[in-house]
């Protein structure tokens, strides 16, 4: 990836590659390679050698994909850890991966000493992190082929051109981010105006004052604007939705508020970009578009089988402990069926909530809150009861009026018994990530 973004270098070096959204200060293409040789020196000065882990935590920045770049020259592994993970998390990963190095905040490098060094492909390049089921961290082996093949994936299917302008608010750390934005800008060329900036009115603003064509964004800020900002995006061709479900009400209320509709984009870290909404506003039809250019699904089991290049190489489960995915092969953990051509998201196994021995998919039960009048979110979850195994619990975001009574009784008339929430809490606002996905935790302890 380093000698593709050096091409582009040396072809168009005064074009621009990153443009701060705050302050409109401008990186050229040439600048971005220059930090990134300096970076990479000052790696290799500190001992880092080709193979080694080398974890990033930043905001979105320069140094951010300097420090990529870096990596990829002097052929590190990148590890990218969430810019506000505290200090206690980042000791647990450095130490259950076997990472050598840090570069923090402020310009920081740590590097420490190992006795052991991690079992990983001699191609490996990224590892994205995820939790495993026990709350134990895993990391997904990223190859240099995997995520070229992502990105091309990704830039043919929603029309993402060397000559748009990427909005950068989402984290460059994240998977959605890395995929829609950094690698965008080191294949192809494509510009990013970054921000660190989540506040509604600053992203319409960012994204007029600098001409921004495409904006990748999470289902949380589309509410936002909805409700919170003042006046129209101006330049803005395409809205991308991901990182956790769209609410079709945000679909809709968006079209009506922007005159525009949001691509709903689903994938996972495993695997990359999945499916894509070409036409906008699929959540309102209950799906989440077609599978990507060069992304095969084979969804005959429910649980869907992704077959491309971007799949991941594998887990690495610790820092000696390394699980390799079939080649080109990944079952997510998602149940899914085909409505008019389109993919459908009806579930996760893992969210299947087991009472008294019967599954209930929390997907049904929220689709039916929903409907009620008055009800603008509502996730279910099951709870811990004992000899039950879990009871069905609602959280519910709706106007004053509605009550817990209804809400139950709503459900006992269109859903079987088992299925009726026991527990139903309401909630003035979802407890929500800066992905914007709900805090399961979080819902429990309301």
């Amino acid at each position: 990836m380093f000698e593709r973004f050096q091409s582009l270098a040396d072809d168009q070096p005064a074009a621009s590659a990153l443009v701060d959204g705050a302050s409109g200060a401008i990186t050229t293409r040439l600048d971005l390679l220059r930090r990134s040789e300096e970076l990479a020196a000052r790696f290799r000065a500190a001992g880092l050698r080709k193979r080694d882990l080398l974890a990033i935590q930043l905001p979105n920045s320069v140094d951010f994909v300097a420090a990529f770049l870096a990596a990829a020259s002097v052929g590190l592994v990148v590890v990218p850890i969430d810019r506000d993970a505290p200090e206690r998390e980042v000791a647990t990963i450095l130490h259950h991966f076997a990472i050598r190095g840090l570069f923090y905040r402020g310009s920081g490098l740590t590097v420490r000493d190992l006795d052991a060094y991690p079992a990983l492909p001699d191609d490996a390049c990224l590892l994205k992190l995820t939790s495993g089921s026990t709350g134990t961290p895993k990391g997904i082996v990223t190859t240099s082929a995997n995520l070229v093949a992502d990105c091309q994936s990704i830039c043919t299917t929603m029309d993402i051109r060397p000559d748009d302008l990427n909005l950068g608010a989402i984290p460059f750390s994240h998977s959605y981010g890395f995929s829609n934005l950094v690698t965008p800008l080191l294949l192809q060329g494509t510009p990013v105006v970054f921000s660190n900036d989540y506040l509604p009115q600053s992203i319409i603003e960012i994204a007029n004052r600098h001409r921004c064509s495409v904006a990748p964004l999470i289902p949380m800020v589309f509410a936002h604007l909805i409700t919170a900002a003042h006046g129209t995006f101006d330049t803005v061709r395409t809205f991308i939705s991901a990182g956790a479900p769209l609410p079709a009400s945000t679909s809709r209320k968006f079209r009506e508020r922007f005159g525009t509709d949001i691509h709903s984009f689903y994938g996972c870290s495993e695997c990359g970009g999945i499916a894509y909404d070409q036409r906008g506003g699929a959540v309102e039809r209950g799906t989440i578009g077609t599978p990507l250019w060069g992304v095969d699904v084979e969804h005959g089991e429910a649980r869907p089988v992704v077959r491309s290049g971007s799949v991941a190489a594998g887990y690495l489960l610790d820092a000696t402990t390394f699980h390799p995915f079939t080649e080109g092969a990944f079952m997510t953990d998602d149940l899914v069926e085909i409505r008019d051509g389109e993919l459908a998201l009806v579930g996760r196994v893992s969210d299947l909530i087991n009472t008294a021995g019967k599954k209930v998919n929390p997907r049904e039960v929220e689709a039916v809150i929903l409907q009620m009048e008055g009800v603008r979110e509502a996730k279910v979850y099951g709870e811990a009861a004992g000899a039950r195994g879990e009871v069905v619990a609602a959280a519910v975001v709706a106007l004053p009026d509605v009550t817990r009574d209804q809400v139950r009784a709503f459900c006992r008339s269109r859903l079987s018994l088992h299925k009726v929430p026991r527990i139903v809490k309401l909630i003035e606002e979802m407890p929500v990530d800066e992905r914007g996905k709900v805090k399961r935790a979080a819902l429990a302890m309301l």
